[in-house]
């Protein structure tokens, strides 16, 4: 009889507790709206407990009397926490409204080198121009190189890289020759100029201009062109055809004869021809046994080919030849005064 009366007790002081527990938990009903419309999926937190809203952007949670922190949480707002005093047996409704998160605009700073909003290609460039009357003008002192021509420009020098051959390079504004590109009609067709032999192996009867860009904007032509760039412009043909011949001979030796000839084909084409012959004696200024110029033999021959349908297209067509044969050192017979054999050198 007392096992009966002990069961009968547990029993019903468990039944007390459950019905304590259930009259304890308060129905709380969050809506999470945002510019009056409901945010749906938003994470509500309550007691460490997360639970998402439907799609009317409302849910409903147990929670126990008292004071109840509610905090909610959704992608694109601000987090909102509200405080809320629960009462027991009063349904609580919770209104939460969220602020949309602004959006951060980051300053964009352009840097340019040229401290213009322009590309290098479009910059404008400062370019010298030696016109045909100049070039005309150098062509009676030198006719077989353009060296005195580059030379009398501003901010060129033309340096000696082998005095025994008589090659040379420019320099323009101090940088080294090598940083100096040739071009012709806007090609480089002189490529790298090995040795230093392109100034002296251009004649200059076929220029009709010359250009010169200095500078490190010249820089856009190659990473050989960072001192600068000489641009040589060809005549292009008349109208009418043209016949130039020049014989010229120096008292140091040398003996030129070039020969332009120029002529219309049609109304779109037109062809120009340089040819030319040119010695130079070794010879000893000095009198002190060295070549002060050397020996050279060198022939020339450069047809070119122009279209032009007067609407904006055209086509030029080159092709050239040089041929030479260049000597200097000592003069023949003339040993130096430390060495029993001459010295030779040639190209």
């Amino acid at each position: 009889m007392s096992v009966l009366r002990r069961t009968a007790v547990v029993v019903l002081n468990i039944s007390t507790v459950c019905t304590l527990a259930a009259q304890e938990l308060v129905q709380v009903r969050v809506e999470v709206v945002a510019s009056n419309e409901a945010v749906a999926d938003a994470e509500v937190v309550v007691n460490g407990t997360m639970t998402l809203t439907d799609d009317d952007g409302v849910v409903t949670i147990l929670v126990l009397p008292g004071e109840t922190q509610v905090t909610v949480v959704v992608e694109g707002f601000l987090p909102a926490s509200v405080s809320v005093d629960v009462i027991d047996g009063h349904e609580r409704v919770l209104r939460i409204d969220l602020v949309e998160q602004p959006s951060l605009e980051e300053e964009v700073t352009v840097v340019a080198s040229t401290r213009t909003d322009r590309r290098i290609e479009d910059q404008p460039l400062r370019v010298e121009v030696l016109n045909r009357e100049e070039i005309e003008e150098k062509i009676l002192m030198t006719p077989g190189d353009i060296v005195m021509m580059l030379n009398e420009m501003g901010g060129m020098r033309v340096q000696t890289t082998s005095p025994s051959l008589g090659a040379a390079s420019v320099r323009i504004q101090g940088m080294r020759g090598r940083y100096t590109r040739f071009l012709s009609d806007g090609l480089p067709l002189y490529g790298s100029q090995p040795g230093g032999l392109g100034l002296l192996q251009i004649p200059p009867m076929d220029l009709n201009q010359v250009e010169v860009i200095k500078g490190v904007a010249s820089a856009l032509y190659g990473a050989g062109a960072m001192g600068g760039v000489v641009n040589l412009l060809s005549r292009r043909p008349g109208k009418e055809p043209e016949r130039e011949f020049l014989i010229n001979q120096s008292t140091l030796g040398a003996t030129d004869g070039v020969v332009w000839l120029s002529s219309p084909l049609s109304e779109s084409w037109g062809v120009t021809f340089l040819g030319g012959g040119h010695w130079q004696n070794q010879t000893d200024v000095d009198d002190d046994g060295w070549a002060d110029l050397a020996h050279y033999e060198r022939a020339v021959a450069r047809p070119r080919f122009f279209w032009n349908d007067g609407e904006g297209q055209s086509l030029f067509v080159t092709v050239g030849t040089t041929l030479e044969n260049r000597a200097g050192g000592t003069q023949p017979n003339t040993s130096l005064p430390k060495a029993v054999m001459p010295y030779r050198e040639s190209l």
